[in-house]
């Protein structure tokens, strides 16, 4: 028998066909393309913006458990998503365990960035004033710091026998006036021995800044100059005090008087008082500069920057006596004779 033979129209009609099915084919492809493109944006959107929410990662978690711990805070709404954009941005293994501040729906990119970057720890901020002692030092961090020891803090500081922190110190002394008083930040779990370091390296990293070269040609000690620093501190009402309260302790010192200074006797008293009486003066301690010649044996407080630089460089002047108001009161009068002395106490009501 002959051969079928097609006309040119069925063929026609069956090239038709087959590009009207390879149409429809490409059209359904693209279709379902488009569905899945949607279908992943939508997983791998995270919404509008939420509130804040505290999040923990503990240490040692995997990559799914920090989607799952986030997407059960509402950070990410899936912790799938989370996890193949991790590792899809190279991030999968450098996540950090610690507490964080984030928000619901956290951008990506916000979040991958604060957990790359962890967290730093928690810390107590403990301001120490000019001035303060040893024990009120102790106090002061046993108040902001829960747990902290005010007695092992000031056993430490009154014996310490680590290396000279200055020179002129003695090791096993105390360390009155080289604990430098600022401000700290410190991890709640800050112990004693650590405060006292925290303070002697800034107390090193002030002290290198003072000029102590007029000290060293009047043959006083970086420890003398402490010491002085100390009583400035404790005498000053003025940041203009300063420099002249050290140059009547200069002054003093080169004529062979005693200093006679108050602050030294409240501190061989072991008290805060307006007023020092007689009986007061006559207080046996080597603190006594009204009874002993020379600088007490330790300073008496630790002292900020701007006194131990007034104690360095004290102004020129010649001044022996200075008075100020009981109540403590406007600035100190200074003077250099007795009797000008005698007038202004007059004026103060010393």
């Amino acid at each position: 028998m002959a051969a079928d033979r097609q006309s040119p129209r069925s063929r026609a009609r069956a090239r038709a066909r087959r590009r009207l099915a390879a149409l429809v084919a490409l059209a359904v492809v693209l279709v379902a393309a488009l569905l899945v493109a949607l279908a992943a944006i939508s997983f791998f959107r995270t919404g509008p913006e939420g509130g804040p929410v505290s999040v923990t990662i503990p240490a040692g978690s995997s990559l799914g458990t920090i989607g799952d711990i986030l997407e059960r805070h509402g950070v990410v709404p899936h912790a799938l998503a989370f996890e193949i954009r991790a590792r899809l941005d190279g991030h999968a293994s450098q996540l950090k365990a610690g507490t964080y501040d984030l928000r619901v729906n956290e951008p990506f990119a916000d979040l991958i960035a604060a957990l790359v970057a962890g967290t730093r720890p928690r810390t107590i901020r403990v301001t120490i004033p000019e001035g303060y002692t040893i024990a009120d030092t102790a106090a002061r961090v046993a108040h902001d710091v829960p747990g902290f020891s005010a007695a092992t803090y000031v056993s430490l500081a009154t014996h310490y026998h680590g290396p000279a922190p200055v020179v002129g110190y003695h090791p096993g002394t105390t360390l009155q006036g080289l604990l430098f008083p600022a401000t700290y930040d410190v991890l709640p779990s800050v112990r004693p021995r650590q405060f006292i370091a925290l303070q002697l390296a800034a107390f090193r990293e002030n002290m290198a800044r003072v000029d102590l070269r007029r000290a060293a040609a009047a043959n006083l000690t970086p420890y003398d100059v402490v010491t002085i620093a100390s009583l400035v501190e404790a005498e000053a009402r003025a940041p203009g005090d300063r420099a002249k309260i050290a140059a009547v302790v200069w002054n003093r010192l080169r004529a062979g008087m005693r200093l006679q200074m108050d602050s030294t006797v409240l501190y061989a008293l072991g008290t805060h008082k307006a007023v020092v009486t007689y009986r007061d003066l006559t207080v046996r301690s080597p603190y006594n500069t009204y009874l002993h010649a020379g600088l007490p044996p330790t300073p008496i407080d630790n002292p900020g920057l701007a006194a131990l630089t007034a104690a360095a460089q004290p102004a020129r002047v010649g001044y022996l006596y200075f008075v100020g108001r009981p109540d403590g009161s406007g600035p100190l009068l200074f003077s250099s004779t007795y009797a000008q002395f005698l007038h202004d106490k007059t004026l103060t009501g010393g």
